[in-house]
């Protein structure tokens, strides 16, 4: 009668694990934080060469490249992040032991929030005090949208952006001028105005492993 019992129940969590695991590979968002959950275990024993924080664009485009293993590359990005989410994302890195951030963000507050360019000067120095001492970051400029009436408070944004990166010797990447034509995204760089096509991506991810190929200790 145990033995029976003991079977039973054994078969209830068995289905129980197979609806669960087919519930999380169906949705994409729950398969992202699933496998996501197994590489910040993994990262504890692994730390990874690169960690990815910022907003959609990092969440959509595919890092894998960077890293000469699956385990060299977390991406911890999440689609409508703030600068100030961003700053916890990138604390996640430093716990995880990352050699390299790399950082994304900014678009959500300029546009969505309004956000004065003080504010932006605010929140993004307080993100990058969230780096560890002994790592290196990349930091990358607000790409340009589809409409170029937002261009001067882009680049408003990026020059400060860009000083604070520098102040803390960490590299910039602007790729503006591979993906825009006078202060507007080129048509083939996006499908709705703001986020990066396949080739987009593409070319950041080349940007970022060139910048980080001058970068001493990441090369290697």
């Amino acid at each position: 009668m145990l033995t029976l019992l003991a079977q039973a129940i054994s078969t209830l969590v068995c289905l129980a694990a197979v609806a669960v695991a087919s519930f999380v590979f169906l949705d994409g968002s729950l398969r992202r934080a699933f496998l996501l959950a197994i590489f910040k275990r993994l990262a504890q024993k692994y730390p990874p060469a690169y960690a990815i924080v910022g907003d959609s664009l990092a969440t959509q485009s595919d890092w894998r490249s960077l890293g000469r293993h699956p385990l060299d590359v977390i991406n911890l990005a999440k689609g409508g992040a703030t600068i100030k989410e961003i700053a916890g994302q990138a604390l996640e890195a430093r716990d995880l032991g990352a050699r390299c951030v790399v950082i994304d963000g900014g678009l959500n507050d300029l546009l969505f929030d309004e956000a004065p360019i003080e504010q932006i000067e605010y929140d993004f120095r307080a993100l990058l005090r969230r780096i560890g001492a002994n790592a290196h970051a990349i930091v990358t400029l607000m790409p340009y949208v589809a409409d170029p009436a937002l261009a001067p408070r882009i680049d408003a944004a990026n020059r400060v952006i860009g000083a604070l990166a520098k102040e803390r010797g960490f590299a910039v990447v602007d790729l503006n001028p591979r993906l825009s034509s006078h202060g507007a995204r080129k048509s083939e760089m996006t499908d709705d105005g703001l986020h990066f096509t396949p080739l987009a991506s593409s070319i950041w991810v080349e940007a970022v492993r060139a910048a980080a190929s001058g970068e001493a200790g990441l090369a290697s």
